[in-house]
């Protein structure tokens, strides 16, 4: 596939580089030069027409690209993400890997007890993790519209220079090309999002989504020991069986819902007897 790789002379970028470069055509597009890609343009992704020019001809594009965790950079982010969809819109590129983050799910709210899924809400704490958002709910938009077929990947902490893993949120650099590498081949005309971290014994992120959605099968894994993995705490008593709560609520409820009209035609025939007839 001819790729167009935005934000290529970051730490993705340069391992897509490293481990794609003989299974796509890859163009990088970064505001920096960028000597791993033999096919390059200089250009930011907040510029429209840089965008758009560098798009032409490809089949698939990965947007990597952030300008910065601040509010206004934050917002030339967007504007960005926004021109990445759009191009690829008009010029009908229907390959998009989109970089979320894992920390769109953050342990500041989500108990490291509970596995992450794709349908887990995402909670940001900052300006950084709304960009993502933004991004995926752009994902959602464009693959409705125009039938793209969009990957949100949730990525975790990745180093480059780090091969071995040993935490449940890193990603190693040969995991991270297969999940990119996945990610631009789905073909499913949907969007999808899915957990960039490599394997792990402590079931943080739930991989298997990526493995049946896009084929995505880390190869490195993390082996955490068995008393450093927070364990989920027994579920209240009371909630052990919500089905019958809440049937038992809607009973009620339905009930005093039916009973108000007979009651209050009982109440108002009552007040229209005991009123005396005027002359």
């Amino acid at each position: 596939m001819r790729v167009l790789v935005i934000g290529a002379a970051g730490k993705v970028g340069s391992t897509i580089a490293k481990y794609l470069g003989t299974k796509h055509e890859l163009r990088g597009m970064d505001v920096v030069p960028m000597p791993m890609y033999k096919d390059s343009v200089i250009g930011g992704v907040a510029d429209w027409d840089a965008v758009y020019n560098a798009m032409k001809g490809m089949d698939g594009v990965m947007h990597l690209a952030y300008l910065g965790h601040d509010w206004e950079p934050s917002l030339q982010s967007m504007k960005g993400t926004y021109n990445v969809y759009e191009s690829a819109a008009k010029l009908g590129v229907k390959h998009i890997a989109f970089a979320s983050r894992g920390g769109v799910v953050p342990s500041s709210y989500y108990p490291q007890s509970m596995t992450r899924t794709a349908e887990t809400l995402p909670r940001p704490e900052s300006y950084y993790s709304i960009t993502k958002v933004f991004g995926e709910a752009m994902g959602d938009m464009y693959s409705a519209k125009h039938g793209m077929s969009i990957v949100s990947v949730r990525i975790g902490n990745m180093d480059p220079t780090r091969e071995k893993v040993t935490h449940p949120h890193m990603l190693s650099p040969r995991d991270c090309a297969a999940v990119f590498d996945a990610a631009i081949r789905y073909d499913g005309g949907k969007h999808v999002r899915v957990y960039g971290a490599s394997d792990s014994n402590w079931p943080l992120y739930d991989l298997d989504h990526g493995r049946k959605t896009i084929g995505y099968y880390p190869q490195d894994k993390s082996i955490v020991p068995e008393d450093q993995i927070p364990k989920a705490y027994p579920a209240p008593r009371l909630m052990e069986k919500p089905g019958r709560m809440a049937g038992l609520f809607v009973f009620l409820y339905h009930s005093v819902v039916l009973l108000l009209p007979v009651i209050y035609g009982a109440f108002d025939s009552a007040i229209l007897r005991a009123t005396p007839t005027l002359p």
